[in-house]
């Protein structure tokens, strides 16, 4: 795990204030699983055989039963109904019912579900997942893309899963305060895939990752890995044996494939910006 990856995975393990929600029924939903525990089931016991995400059909069984948590209307009980929604309304309803301190570990764990695969069906991950592909699950372990408005500008940036439209609210403040809007830098940082935006050392992290900006990717090659140096001497070597021009190269997709490998780069705003993995 490299340096962004641990600071990614410490702040989705971070839990969100718990929130009471003045419509929840567990009982409700309790009674509802009863009713829809075998498809359920099949389809969870599917995914971790072949460890991927639930189908369509437990995924529609599982939102039926987190839609009778909430009052059995909503769009939990549509999409149970169609199998469409907006994910941005679905994710509020079924957090709702998640960060509750009364949410039984049978009711988060078909939220884990139910979320994850709402977000590879949405295509909206950052494809980084900070578990165990072979164990159910974790929402908050997973980081989602998202826009923020700032000014006259919206920003990409990489959230937990369990972060919901007001989570989103507050961490736009923050990176406000952070000046987001005038630091390409920043920028870029945030928007790597194994970056979140909640992380509470993000500007440590920043400053700590970031070594520099160049005007392109092949400029930005050349200086980290000295190719001009090394083509110099080369050159020399060439000259010394007697050895025809061309005959011995710097082979570059080595030398890029190798820097990829240390550093992370990010094309944003006409510039790549490169940071230390």
């Amino acid at each position: 795990m490299n340096e962004h990856e641990t600071t990614a995975a410490s702040a989705v393990e971070r839990s969100r204030d718990e929130r009471l929600s003045d419509r929840a029924d567990f009982r409700r939903l309790e009674v509802a699983l009863e009713r829809h525990a075998e498809p359920i089931a099949d389809g969870i016991a599917y995914a971790l055989e072949k460890h991927t995400d639930i189908g369509d059909e437990a995924a529609r069984h599982i939102a039926h039963v987190l839609g009778r948590g909430l009052g059995n209307e909503g769009p939990l009980t549509e999409f149970a109904e169609t199998g469409e929604g907006y994910y941005l309304s679905l994710r509020d309803a079924y957090l709702e019912l998640y960060k509750d301190p009364r949410a039984t570990p049978v009711a988060k764990e078909l939220i884990d579900w139910f979320g994850t695969y709402l977000i590879q069906r949405e295509g909206i991950g950052t494809g980084r997942r900070f578990m165990n592909p072979h164990m159910a699950p974790k929402l908050g372990q997973l980081l989602v893309r998202t826009q923020i408005p700032l000014g006259d500008e919206r920003f990409l940036i990489n959230v937990p899963g369990t972060w919901d439209s007001g989570d989103e609210d507050d961490v736009s403040g923050q990176l406000a305060d952070l000046q987001l809007p005038e630091d390409e830098a920043l920028q870029a940082f945030l928007a790597l895939p194994d970056v979140s935006a909640g992380a509470e050392d993000i500007m440590e992290a920043f400053h700590g990752c970031f070594v520099g900006r160049y005007d392109s990717f092949k400029a930005a090659i050349n200086d980290l890995a000295g190719v001009p140096a090394l083509e110099a001497d080369l050159e020399a070597l060439m000259e010394k044996h007697d050895l025809a021009y061309g005959i011995v190269e710097v082979l570059l997709s080595c030398v890029e494939d190798h820097m990829t490998e240390r550093y992370d780069f990010a094309d944003h705003k006409g510039y790549t910006y490169v940071f230390q993995k």
